[in-house]
C-alpha cells in the first residue's frame, strides 16, 4: 500500500511554499497534541523535511527506523515496530489538531494510511482520491493561463455547486437517508473503537475523573546525602528517565482532555493520595511506590544497599513463587546490563480509595520505556492477548522486560501478570 501512495505522490508532487508547510508543522508541534511528547514531533518533522527535500526514498519503515529511533542497521521491523506505531499516533494526532477549534483555515499536513510520505493541501482540501488529493497548493491559489496567472480561490478550482443538475425529491431523500444511516454507523464504530481501545481499557478510570490526577515524581537525594528540600516546585533531581516517562503520562492526559497536576514524592503525604486518582513514576526514588505494591503480587525490593544510601541491587519479587526474581545492577557499567526490568500496574488501592498506576523501573531507563509501554496504544495491545475479555473492568499488574543497549532501553515486552 505504502508503494501505491508513493507512486501517485511521485507522479504529482504538489508544488507547495516549503516556507508555509515548516511553519504550519511548527505549529501543530507546539499544540498540546505533540508539545508533551518527544517521540511524534521528531518523527513528524522528520519525514516533513524529507518529503520536501524530495528524499522520499528515505522514507520507509527501516530507515526511518534507523535515523529517527537509532536502531541499528540490521534491527528487526516486526519484532519492533516503532515506526508503524510512531505512525499511528501521529495520524492520530494530526487528526485531533485539526479537530480543534481555529484550524479550519490553516494549511492541512496529512499523513495517508499505509505510507510515511506526508501530504500538504490548502484548506478545505481533502483526501479523496489520488487525482483530487493531490491538488497543488499553488494550484488552488493560482490557475494558469495562455495569456497569463489569474487569481482563483479553492472554490472556483472545485465544480460549481450551483452548476451541478438539480435532484428530485425522492433523490433528495434517499441520500438524505443515506448520511444519516451512514453518519450513524460511522459513529457507531468510533464509539465502539474507544471503547475497546487499549488505552481506554487501560486508563478508563483516570479519564473523566472530575478531580486532576496527581502525578507524583520521585527525585534523587543531594549529593551530599541531606534530605531532599520540601519545595514541590524543585524537580532540579529528577531523573531524565523519569521525566521522559512524565511527558508521556502528561501528554496521554493532554490529547484525552483530563486536567493533571505534578508534585514530588518528599512533598507527598497519604491525605493528598486519598480518594483522587494518582499516577506514581520511579521506584526506588518514590516510596510511595513501593507502598501500594507492597501487597501485590510483584513488589520492588532493594536488596543492596551502598553505605552513601543508593542502591546497589535491586529486583522485582514473585511472591506467589518466592525463588522468581528477576535483579538489576547498580554496579555494573552501564554498557553491561543487556536487560531491565518494571512493574506497570493499575489498581483500585485500599489505602488511597481511589484509582492508582504505578510506573516503576529497576533502572531509571527501565521507568524511562515503562511510560512508554504504559501510553502507547501498541504497545498496551500486549494486554489483550494473555488478559482475560474483562481485563478493562480488573486490577491488573505486569512486569515487563526491557532490552538494554549500551544503556539505551528498548521495546518493553510483559514476562508475567497478574489479573484480580
Amino acid at each position: 500500500m505504502q508503494e501505491q501512495t508513493e507512486s501517485w505522490i511521485r507522479e504529482a508532487p504538489p508544488a507547495v511554499d516549503s516556507r508555509a508547510v515548516l511553519q504550519q508543522v511548527d505549529r501543530m508541534l507546539k499544540s498540546r497534541h505533540f508539545r508533551n511528547s518527544r517521540r511524534y514531533p521528531a518523527f513528524l518533522a522528520h519525514i516533513v523535511r524529507r518529503t520536501l527535500d524530495g528524499d522520499l526514498d528515505s522514507l520507509k519503515e527501516r530507515i526511518l527506523g534507523i535515523e529517527v529511533f537509532k536502531r541499528p542497521h540490521d534491527y528487526d521491523t516486526g519484532a519492533d515496530p516503532v515506526v508503524r506505531i510512531t505512525a499511528g499516533e501521529v495520524r492520530k494526532r494530526i487528526a485531533l489538531y485539526y479537530h480543534d477549534d481555529g484550524t479550519e483555515q490553516e494549511l492541512r499536513i496529512e499523513l495517508p494510511p499505509g505510507s510515511y510520505v506526508p501530504v500538504f493541501f490548502a484548506p478545505g482540501v481533502g483526501i479523496v482520491t489520488p487525482e483530487t488529493a493531490m491538488v497543488p497548493i499553488a494550484a488552488v491559489s493560482q490557475l494558469e493561463t495562455a495569456n497569463g496567472t489569474i487569481q482563483a480561490d479553492a472554490a472556483e478550482v472545485a465544480p460549481s455547486v450551483a452548476s451541478r443538475p438539480a435532484l428530485g425529491a425522492r433523490t433528495w431523500m434517499l441520500a438524505a437517508f443515506s448520511v444519516v444511516t451512514l453518519g450513524l454507523a460511522v459513529a457507531a464504530l468510533w464509539f465502539w473503537t474507544w471503547i475497546s481501545s487499549p488505552v481506554e481499557a487501560m486508563w478508563r478510570p483516570f479519564f473523566g475523573s472530575p478531580d486532576p490526577v496527581l502525578i507524583v515524581v520521585g527525585i534523587r537525594r543531594p549529593p551530599d546525602g541531606t534530605p531532599a528540600p520540601l519545595d514541590s516546585h524543585n524537580y532540579d533531581r529528577l531523573s531524565l528517565n523519569d521525566a521522559l516517562a512524565l511527558t508521556d503520562i502528561t501528554g496521554l492526559m493532554d490529547i484525552h482532555q483530563q486536567q493533571w497536576r505534578v508534585q514530588t514524592a518528599v512533598t507527598t503525604s497519604l491525605d493528598d493520595l486519598r480518594k483522587r486518582p494518582v499516577v506514581l513514576i520511579s521506584a526506588f526514588l518514590n516510596p510511595w511506590s513501593a507502598r501500594i505494591l507492597n501487597p501485590l503480587r510483584f513488589t520492588v525490593l532493594r536488596q543492596q544497599i551502598a553505605p552513601d544510601g543508593s542502591t546497589m541491587l535491586g529486583s522485582i519479587i514473585d511472591h506467589r513463587h518466592p525463588g522468581s526474581t528477576w535483579n538489576f545492577d547498580f554496579t555494573k557499567p552501564i554498557t553491561v546490563n543487556s536487560k531491565d526490568y518494571a512493574i506497570v500496574a493499575r489498581l483500585h488501592s485500599d489505602l488511597t480509595e481511589a484509582p492508582v498506576t504505578v510506573i516503576a523501573g529497576l533502572g531509571a531507563a527501565a521507568t524511562e520505556s515503562a511510560g512508554e509501554f504504559a501510553s502507547t496504544p501498541g504497545y498496551l495491545q500486549q494486554i489483550s492477548a494473555i488478559a482475560p475479555s474483562n481485563w478493562r473492568n480488573k486490577n491488573l499488574e505486569l512486569v515487563l522486560e526491557v532490552p538494554m543497549v549500551d544503556g539505551k532501553s528498548g521495546h518493553a515486552k510483559i514476562i508475567a501478570s497478574e489479573f484480580w
